[in-house]
């Protein structure tokens, strides 16, 4: 079973999934970690791993489809010019390609297509809990060298371990938000200085925030503004 990376930066992983996914998958993902999930309608793509990801998911029966109503390609075409790293999952298993009307030819050949046309790798998947484990090891080959650049290398910050008594004061109350951890209340206190500059930072700043993602942004400066 493939775990998450326990990093101080990307944990917990943010993730927002497609709103017409099956929420069996999205059980699946939480049963794997610390996860902050959100469902909403994407544009492109099913999953989005803390931008670092973007995952089209498809059935075999889905992707024949999508073949024959010319889908696919505007799907894959959405894709390839998305800023975010991308990838296709082709969920399903050998016996699912004899309930659709290709052949093993035709659909190889889409395939190329889509992975030297587009430049997106498609990955095979018997199931939900595989695809669960390729999307996640997808997202630890795309980060690993950025978690071990900031594991490596030392936060700039505009205070000094030991220069500052009521640290720890100031962690505990940013504790206290949903999805705000000690290391990210460290993270928020390094970025920006004081409690202050943090409450009053609005939310392009926060993203600005190593390993504080869209939705943790989003909540944290929602309960702000409430």
């Amino acid at each position: 079973m493939s775990k998450l990376i326990k990093s101080s930066y990307f944990y917990p992983l943010e993730v927002i999934i497609d709103d017409r996914e099956p929420i069996s998958l999205e059980k699946e993902l939480l049963s794997r970690g610390n996860l902050l999930v959100q469902r909403k309608r994407l544009d492109v793509g099913d999953y989005i791993f803390d931008n670092d990801l973007l995952v089209e998911r498809k059935t075999v029966v889905d992707f024949c489809a999508s073949i024959k109503d010319g889908r696919l390609f505007k799907q894959a075409s959405k894709l390839s010019k998305n800023k975010i790293p991308s990838m296709l999952i082709l969920e399903g298993r050998q016996k699912d390609f004899n309930k659709t009307d290709f052949t093993t030819q035709a659909i190889q050949g889409v395939m190329v297509s889509i992975s030297l046309g587009f430049k997106i790798p498609i990955l095979r998947s018997k199931g939900i809990k595989e695809t669960v484990s390729i999307m996640l090891q997808g997202f630890k080959q795309l980060t690993k060298d950025k978690l071990q650049d900031q594991r490596t290398y030392p936060r700039k910050g505009n205070f000094k371990k030991g220069k500052d008594q009521n640290l720890k004061q100031k962690i505990h109350v940013l504790e206290g938000f949903p999805g705000i951890g000690a290391d990210r209340a460290k993270n928020l206190l390094d970025h920006f200085g004081s409690l202050k500059a943090v409450f009053n930072a609005d939310f392009e700043n926060l993203l600005n925030v190593p390993g504080l993602g869209r939705i943790s942004a989003n909540r944290f400066r929602d309960l702000l503004d409430r």
